[in-house]
């Protein structure tokens, strides 16, 4: 079956043999406006091509060198014939794209080229990544990483998060921040083995997958605070309660609020997962994309850099209350402390309020609530 698909500057067809995703175009944009926001004129490197359609995109929109991988020789017939096409048409402007079917792995550890951009976008974890793109990487290089085994990063399958990211997911209301910072934090651990430590820019959970945007700075340095930057969280299943500290070791904790032992993930990343000046200067480029891509940058843009959210619903179940407006609920919070949304749960908050003190204005909305109802 062919598909005929256009997206910016460039047009693919999706053969049988090759994979496309529609559904990620918001994705694809959000990447192309970042990239314009940090590029110096470097090489891009697009380690998993499948169609081509966000390599020979990094190629049109910056101007740039691109090397597109495709290891599945099917599939590398389809890309060849699209970026043959989009090279006759003229659609890459002064930007140009070479395809190669070789594995990211093997592309790696053979080549002498440096990259600027690393993009790095697999079925399945990007662990197996990591590693190898260190060598192909260069101080402030940046490396942008989608992880599709989202279930593995929040704890459905905790050994495999064991096995793969050497930490301890979470199975609860926020594992798909702890998982985000699980995936960095492996990131980190891997740039400091290679003398790097790593600056996240933008981290995003979308359509059921993670992506993060992280810039590498050389130097031991660097790479010492970078792992500094990292350790566990500790959440109390009983009344909701949660903490974290950067510490090299997790530690046996009892929750201060009712007193239940505490479950421990870890080790992640607990510094900041988002950089609010480069998502400002990715909006400015933004002008075309998606209704979608701008609605989920924007809400990037708004939402507090700490960890973790809070589960409005999560947090009137554990409590034993009706429902409350999560509105009524950040205004009240304001009067305190920062807060709010977050774009990876509509009905949850960001908030450095106190957990007690979130509950105490939680359950006065909810006595408000009783007292209207009444009437």
């Amino acid at each position: 079956m062919l598909l005929m698909y256009e997206e910016g500057k460039v047009r693919i067809v999706s053969y049988k043999g090759s994979f496309l995703n529609p559904v990620a175009r918001a994705s694809r944009e959000i990447s192309i406006a970042l990239a314009k926001s940090i590029y110096k004129g470097g090489k891009v490197l697009d380690a998993t091509a499948a169609t081509g359609i966000r390599g020979m995109e990094y190629a049109a929109e910056l101007g740039a060198e691109v090397t597109m991988l495709e290891i599945n020789s099917t599939a590398y017939k389809d890309l060849r014939r699209n970026l043959l096409y989009n090279a006759k048409a003229h659609r890459l402007g002064k930007g140009r794209a070479k395809a190669m079917n070789v594995s990211f792995q093997e592309f790696a550890n053979t080549t002498s080229e440096r990259f600027e951009i690393i993009d790095i976008d697999p079925f399945g974890s990007a662990a197996p990544y990591i590693f190898d793109s260190m060598k192909i990487a260069s101080d402030s290089s940046y490396l942008f990483v989608t992880a599709t085994d989202a279930a593995v990063l929040c704890g459905a399958h905790r050994k495999a998060c064991m096995k793969l990211y050497d930490a301890v997911p979470m199975h609860n209301e926020f594992c798909h921040e702890a998982g985000i910072r699980i995936l960095l934090g492996y990131i980190a651990r891997t740039a400091a083995q290679f003398n790097y430590g790593i600056v996240p820019v933008l981290s995003l959970y979308y359509a059921h997958y993670m992506r993060v945007f992280v810039r590498l700075e050389h130097g031991a340095k660097a790479a010492l605070d970078s792992l500094a930057s990292l350790g566990y969280a500790y959440y109390c299943e009983k009344c909701g309660n949660r903490n974290h500290e950067k510490s090299e070791f997790a530690r046996e904790e009892r929750c201060d609020l009712c007193g239940a032992k505490m479950t421990i993930a870890g080790r992640m990343w607990l510094g900041s997962i988002t950089d609010k000046r480069t998502i400002s200067s990715a909006l400015e480029h933004m002008e075309g994309a998606s209704k979608e891509a701008r609605g989920l940058m924007n809400r990037i843009a708004e939402e507090l850099d700490v960890p973790f959210y809070y589960s409005v619903p999560e947090l009137t179940k554990k409590l034993g209350m009706g429902s409350i407006s999560i509105s009524a609920l950040i205004e009240a919070l304001r009067k305190i402390g920062r807060v709010s949304k977050t774009h990876f749960d509509y009905s949850s908050i960001r908030t450095d309020v106190p957990y007690k003190d979130i509950i105490l204005q939680a359950k006065r909305l909810g006595r408000e609530r009783k007292r209207e109802r009444k009437k």
